[in-house]
């Protein structure tokens, strides 16, 4: 019995020991992990310059000039710089600063305002444009990369600040007078300054542009819940933006309950004067599928699921609904209209 203990005891002092001591496990672990931290400040800097501070300068109630800030990315080397419309609301002009020091004045091109972009034009040479990437296929849990200027503290500098997190949801909707339709939601810490700033995989591709936090109470410091406008939003507008025109956001007029998981949308009450009247649609249809406006077809489960259609598609559009009306199923084509104000 003394012999068959000895060799337990040996072999758990034995896995004591391996466990305590940098053996080659434990290497391999730590020599991933200097890998990727590699790779992550190589991307950082390679990404900071495409990344760009963006200022305001507003008066305050008693008519004081005051600077309010924010980020943004540059989406064409020909001098094209993207933020949110809140950042510069107001404005015909903003201050662009550069990671490399350089600060110049930029005009307002147009703006989405219920969309919350806004398209600022910078004459600069040596510009640096963010990469696109595919925001439709981003998946909860996915590493995403948030950059841009968190209460102002990238200073005179204007080197932007990052912060690595996952995405936490997609397909949010977060309405008010801006209106984030399939906003992707992440869990990488953004502030107060950061509005405007990009959202990039890990590949270094812009995926969205980060404008909206959730709060707690009066307090407007993140509380780990951050939405970000996907970049398939605003490839649906950038043209029009870069044209010099203001983009309002698509509107049906229709109010709604819910079926069955999967059974589409019944239309409550179709509003006077509006698309949906023009169009014919009716009250007790079940609108079972959305499509057109160079986005694909989206079924319709739930009335999130519409409203994410419908938003993220700029006003005169026009869009085929397939639903069902009186046991029959049809489509319906109809020209969305503006948004009305909130």
């Amino acid at each position: 019995m003394s012999r068959s203990w000895i060799p337990l005891a040996l072999t758990a002092g034995a896995v004591l020991l391996v466990a305590g001591y940098p053996g080659r496990a434990e290497d391999a672990s730590l020599t991933k992990v200097r890998s990727f931290e590699a790779k992550l400040e190589g991307l950082i800097a390679r990404l900071s310059s495409s990344v760009v501070t963006v200022g305001a300068v507003v008066d305050d109630e008693d008519g004081l000039p005051i600077k309010s800030g924010g980020s943004g990315v540059i989406v064409d080397a020909d001098g094209y710089v993207l933020t949110n419309d809140h950042v510069t609301e107001g404005q015909s002009e903003a201050q662009v600063g550069f990671s490399d020091g350089r600060v110049v004045t930029a005009h307002v091109v147009a703006r989405d305002r219920q969309g919350d972009l806004a398209l600022l034009r910078v004459e600069a040479s040596g510009l640096v444009s963010a990469t696109f990437g595919e925001s439709e296929g981003l998946r909860p849990g996915q590493r995403v990369l948030a950059m841009g200027n968190p209460f102002g503290l990238a200073g005179d500098t204007h080197v932007p600040a990052a912060t690595l997190g996952i995405v936490s949801a997609t397909q949010r909707f977060i309405g008010g007078s801006k209106v984030y339709g399939e906003a992707i939601q992440i869990d990488a810490p953004v502030n107060p300054g950061n509005s405007g700033g990009p959202l990039f995989d890990l590949e270094g591709r812009l995926v969205g542009i980060n404008g909206r936090i959730s709060v707690r109470g009066a307090s407007r410091h993140n509380v780990g819940v951050g939405y970000a406008i996907p970049l398939h939003q605003i490839l649906l507008v950038l043209d029009d933006l870069k044209a010099g025109r203001d983009v309002e956001r698509g509107y049906l007029g229709v109010r709604f309950l819910t079926q069955k998981q999967g059974e589409g949308v019944v239309v409550r009450e179709v509003l006077p004067q509006t698309p949906a009247s023009r169009a014919g649609l009716r009250a007790g249809d079940r609108i079972l599928s959305v499509s057109g406006g160079g986005v694909g077809q989206r079924q319709i489960t739930q009335p999130v699921r519409l409203q994410n259609a419908l938003s993220i598609l700029p006003a005169g559009t026009e869009v085929e609904l397939d639903l069902e009306r009186d046991g029959r199923k049809q489509t319906v084509k109809v020209r969305l209209g503006r948004r009305p104000v909130r």
